[in-house]
């Protein structure tokens, strides 16, 4: 599939929205007061790119699943393009936070698993609370593939992730349903639907593409203005005690977004290279970020002089700025690696 400018835009602005929202963690748990985090619940609008995160990925994923050669293939794509920054990140993450370290919980995250504990528990890397999503999606997709049926692959996808949540929701949640039948399995189903209506072919007039995107947009700032009470919660979401909610109102605000990107008329590939750039760097601005953040933290003695609506931008911006080099720096390089090695161990003696 051909890069779609329009998805790498919003990839971006999810990716600086979840930034944005952890930076004015800089100032509340300093005690300090900001506009930004006064403003009626302002501030939980950033926590949306996780959930815009996951509709694209059900949208990307879904479709690349259907190109792959066979199962095994599917699942060394996802590995080698997830895992390796994943790995480097988590491993430098205990630079900046040894209190972390925890050989167990480290071994479990680093294999996509919840650490052992309460169902609020997250990996060693916070952020690597929605890989634990992910991952349980590509299994999904994995166990569809080898399902043999006339059914479209989108359709078996949809019954399995129905079917777990449905088993999830019967369970309580218990762990691992927590996370394999968690309700906030429901935002990838939704990328998958709007994948499948991609690949017909079919494309939104340029006026209800606009209207979708503004009625997203709206819902969001709506919401957040009233307040959200505790959705934004990765706790709340790993427990699934808030996840049904999250999905009927960030779920569907993120899927009309994504929707009215995918589905309008292609944008040139030579446009907006900025915010296509981070687009490409949003998985390491997002698996770095906390790094950044965390160290700020007992730290603010390094933006003298700033009022604290200006320290949680800079915070945003140092934290972009350090994504975006482990994009350059680590990234490219080990992506670059792991197609050699996977060329040459599947290349044919001649």
């Amino acid at each position: 599939m051909d890069k779609l400018v329009s998805i790498q835009w919003l990839r971006g602005l999810a990716a600086i929205a979840v930034v944005w929202f952890h930076a004015m963690f800089l100032i509340s748990n300093n005690s300090l007061q900001a506009y930004q985090t006064q403003y009626g619940d302002i501030r939980q609008i950033g926590a949306i790119g996780v959930d815009v995160f996951f509709v694209i990925s059900g949208f990307i994923v879904s479709i690349s699943a259907t190109k792959a050669r066979s199962v095994g293939a599917f699942i060394a794509n996802r590995f080698w393009r997830i895992w390796p920054m994943y790995a480097v990140a988590t491993l430098l993450y205990l630079v900046v936070r040894p209190d972390r370290i925890d050989l167990g919980a480290l071994a479990m995250s680093l294999v996509f698993l919840q650490p052992l504990g309460p169902p609020t528990v997250s990996p060693t890397l916070p952020p690597g609370w929605t890989l634990l999503f992910e991952a349980a999606f590509y299994a999904v997709i994995a166990a569809a593939l080898l399902w043999r049926s006339q059914r479209s692959l989108q359709e078996r996808i949809a019954i399995l992730v129905v079917l777990l949540v449905l088993i999830g929701s019967a369970f309580g949640f218990a762990r691992p349903l927590n996370i394999l039948g968690n309700p906030i399995t429901l935002e990838f189903l939704m990328g998958v639907l709007i994948g499948r209506v991609w690949a017909s072919g079919y494309r939104l007039p340029a006026w209800v593409a606009t209207s979708m995107f503004a009625a997203g947009a709206f819902f969001i700032i709506r919401d957040a203005m009233h307040g959200m009470y505790w959705e934004w919660g990765a706790d709340s979401t790993l427990d699934a005690s808030m996840s049904w909610q999250r999905f009927r109102t960030w779920g569907i605000y993120s899927a009309l977004i994504v929707a009215s990107a995918a589905l309008r008329s292609p944008v040139p590939q030579d446009s907006g290279r900025v915010l296509t750039f981070l687009g490409d760097a949003s998985y390491s601005i997002y698996l770095f970020h906390m790094h950044v953040l965390d160290w700020l933290m007992h730290r603010l003695d390094l933006f003298n002089g700033l009022s604290p609506d200006a320290i949680i931008l800079a915070g945003t911006a140092a934290a972009t700025f350090v994504g975006v080099l482990a994009h350059i720096a680590l990234e490219r390089p080990l992506t670059r690696m792991a197609k050699v090695w996977r060329a040459r161990a599947t290349a044919v003696p001649s």
